[in-house]
């Protein structure tokens, strides 16, 4: 049973540092840019930094994935898949390849003309816009996060 603690442990440390992530920009650095002073650089701000972490994220939902379903294989626990009161195990497989799509599909090869839009001076409503999509996949995540926690512990069965 020691390959499942260790990783359970990169399950939950990557799961950590990847929805950190995503509350820090969601909840501080957006409202931050929104709000200030670099009203011109907003959008070449966010994506400096957001960038860094895009590459941050990438390793951790690798981690996350991987681990995840190593548990699922060595715990025989496919036949949960089929099962209602494991709904959670449903909603991470979503979540994880929600970010996958994001991360390895979506921006790297549809969002990374920001520097056109920059000149054109899209700042102020593309990160409106970004504020409200990393929103909804933060609320998205945190429930299922909170689902995922008491499903574990067996409080839906």
């Amino acid at each position: 049973m020691n390959d499942l603690t260790i990783a359970r442990a990169i399950h939950i440390v990557s799961v950590v540092i990847w929805m950190g992530g995503v509350t820090f920009v969601t909840l501080v650095l957006i409202p931050t840019l929104r709000r200030s002073s670099f009203r011109v650089d907003q959008l070449a701000i966010f994506n400096a930094i957001e960038n860094r972490f895009a590459n941050i994220a990438r390793v951790m939902v690798l981690l996350a994935g991987i681990s995840g379903f190593y548990m699922i294989y060595k715990l025989n626990a496919w036949n949960r898949f089929t099962e209602i009161q494991y709904f959670w195990m449903h909603a991470m497989v979503f979540v994880w390849a929600l970010f996958c799509l994001a991360l390895f599909i979506v921006e790297p090869f549809f969002l990374k003309n920001h520097g056109k839009l920059v000149k054109d001076g899209h700042n102020i409503t593309n990160l409106q816009k970004t504020q409200i999509v990393h929103a909804i996949i933060l609320l998205l995540s945190l429930v299922t996060i909170i689902a995922s926690v008491l499903g574990a512990h067996g409080f839906f069965y």
